[in-house]
């Protein structure tokens, strides 16, 4: 195998494929990346055997052939080449050479035979097409609020449902809710839910284009999902389990209404975080007619006191968030204003943008007991 290729076009191809490999080390080869010439094409692949993703990049190729080096270190290698290096690479008796211009690099190779990959579902249930924005835009919206290594496994992971005319994102763990909904008469498909592990669900992040309006294929089988773009595809193992029923969570009474500006709170929710409790985060929402006042304090005994104007008429409620909790909810929110549905010091919290764009999202937020 031998060939040359630009810094930057391989640079950014091992960037598209290296967060599927191994991180555990409980394998040495599932540290490596696939590397496959032919026709002018050099393929790479990356796997942990629960997701593998691939790419293809042109290069200029004087002999075809396959190897597999480890990611990191061919990762950094390239890096740290000028930006206008030409690479030239040459497999040779388990290693691979790697020329970058102003020095030469060895690396050892295990041969690409042994590469194991993960084995595709031979029946494709339904595939949907989705523009590049809004698939990142139900992914960006809800992916935040996903568990992290909770019992409840299916938690773990982000819910996708499609139905006729519709796609939806949810994600929870347990304390707060996001759900994103886009209405697109070109989605076909029969009614499929599936819940995407947190890994396959980053890399889906990382490869869409949030400004994109390219059409992507979405692949749902068996047991796995698929994700082609251009010349990059990702597929992955869904979470087998059943997801709660997010509807029942949805307030549907919520009385008190507060409408506040989006950059105010989030101003003031950031200078309250400097003197909360590190380890819980909290602070105390004291609610009147026309007026908040947001107090936090630490296990100092030291406090912050702020008061903002805002849209309310209902009775006096006071009433405590997460704050970081609450700062995750409007980072992705893109109205100006935010509308919160409360009703009682313990009752959970519907949040929306005032102005909804073409990505309908609410978020569900439990108070906090301080």
């Amino acid at each position: 195998m031998q060939f040359a290729v630009d810094r930057d076009r391989f640079s950014s191809a091992i960037n598209q494929v290296i967060g599927g490999v191994e991180k555990r080390q409980t394998m040495q080869i599932l540290s490596n990346l696939l590397l496959e010439v032919a026709d002018g094409r050099l393929t790479l692949v990356a796997t942990d055997l629960e997701i593998q993703l691939r790419t293809s990049v042109d290069v200029q190729m004087q002999a075809p052939g396959a190897t597999t080096v480890n990611a990191r270190k061919l990762a950094d290698i390239v890096k740290s080449a000028s930006q206008d290096a030409k690479i030239a690479l040459t497999q040779t008796d388990g290693w691979l050479e790697i020329d970058i211009g102003t020095g030469v690099f060895r690396l050892a190779s295990i041969e690409a035979g042994s590469f194991p990959q993960m084995t595709i579902d031979a029946a494709t249930q339904s595939t949907v097409s989705i523009t590049q924005k809004n698939l990142y835009a139900l992914i960006d919206k809800t992916q935040f609020s996903m568990a992290q290594q909770d019992v409840r496994y299916f938690l773990n992971g982000l819910l996708l449902e499609v139905k006729p005319g519709q796609m939806t994102a949810v994600a929870t763990d347990g304390h707060r809710l996001a759900y994103a909904h886009l209405s697109d008469e070109r989605l076909t498909e029969n009614n499929r839910q599936v819940i995407v592990p947190r890994k396959m669900v980053s890399e889906m992040l990382k490869a869409l284009d949030r400004d994109s309006d390219d059409e992507v294929s979405l692949a749902f089988r068996d047991n796995q999902i698929e994700l082609l773009i251009g010349e990059n595809y990702l597929i992955s193992k869904l979470i087998d389990g059943k997801y709660p029923d997010y509807s029942r969570v949805m307030p549907q009474s919520n009385s008190k209404i507060l409408i506040v500006s989006k950059t105010e709170l989030k101003q003031v929710l950031q200078r309250a975080s400097i003197l909360s409790n590190e380890r819980f985060s909290g602070a105390y929402f004291y609610l009147s007619p026309g007026r908040l006042m947001i107090e936090s304090s630490n296990a100092e005994h030291e406090s912050s006191k702020e008061t903002m104007s805002v849209g309310y008429d209902a009775s006096d409620l006071k009433i405590s968030f997460n704050i970081s909790y609450l700062l995750n909810i409007l980072a992705v929110i893109e109205s100006e204003e935010v509308c919160m549905e409360l009703e009682a010091p313990e009752s959970s919290v519907l949040i929306k943008p005032v102005m909804p764009g073409d990505i309908d999202s609410k978020y569900v937020l439990m108070p906090m007991k301080l």
